[in-house]
């Protein structure tokens, strides 16, 4: 499994708490969604160090979460 490197700066983090906010979706939701959609390894632990930059997500779960939020790629690296 790919992984997606935030480095020191959690981008892809902060984009998809962003993202949560203007969606209106809890990450309980997001969480159980991906877990709907096979990507059983999300945790709420697993998922809030994504968020806050200390575990890279996989490119399967950008991809599901393309599909959650109905976006492109791209939202989740904008400065």
């Amino acid at each position: 499994m790919e992984r997606i490197t935030q480095t020191r700066r959690p981008l892809i983090g902060r984009n998809i708490e962003r993202l949560c906010k203007e969606k209106n979706i809890r990450y309980i939701d997001v969480i159980a969604k991906l877990n709907v959609m096979g990507i059983d390894y999300v945790t709420t632990g697993v998922f809030s160090k994504v968020i806050h930059g200390h575990n890279n997500p996989s490119v399967e779960m950008l991809v599901a979460l393309t599909k959650i939020f109905d976006c492109d790629y791209n939202e989740f690296f904008k400065e």
